[in-house]
């Protein structure tokens, strides 16, 4: 797990909603490039298992630093602990799948300080979403 605090190329959008949380997921993996047919269709599984969890997922293309190519950006309103955990699950478990694979969390705190943490595919375990539960959970109030 790596948590980056300085994480001025992530937006957050929605800072400062006051029945939720918003938190920007940035999948990437090693294996394919971000264009690739194959990969876009695992964002789209995880996309269509995180609506079918969690409800209601934004998704958007952020520009690659030195590419001319773009990431996958996916922005979900987290409303309760009970969205936040099904959110994590959905992680975990997409993670599982490949170990190529990574994702990006990215959120605000309660004082409007950016909050990262990258989570792969090879080294899930409790510990790698409690920044994200301990973080998004103050938010909620839980």
């Amino acid at each position: 797990m790596v948590i980056d605090q300085d994480a001025a190329q992530h937006t957050t959008r929605g800072v400062g909603m006051t029945t939720g949380a918003e938190v920007a997921i940035t999948p990437r993996t090693d294996r394919f490039d971000a264009e690739d047919e194959r990969w876009l269709s695992q964002i789209a599984d995880l996309v269509t298992t995180l609506r079918e969890e969690v409800g209601v997922v934004s998704q958007g293309r952020i520009p690659e630093p030195g590419t001319k190519g773009a990431s996958s950006q996916l922005i979900l309103a987290l409303s309760s602990a009970g969205v936040l955990t099904a959110a994590v699950n959905c992680f975990r478990a997409w993670l599982k799948r490949d170990k190529a694979r990574t994702l990006t969390v990215t959120w605000s705190d309660d004082s409007g300080t950016e909050q990262t943490v990258t989570v792969t595919g090879d080294s899930i375990d409790q510990a790698s979403f409690q920044a994200l539960a301990e973080g998004i959970g103050n938010r909620l109030g839980g």
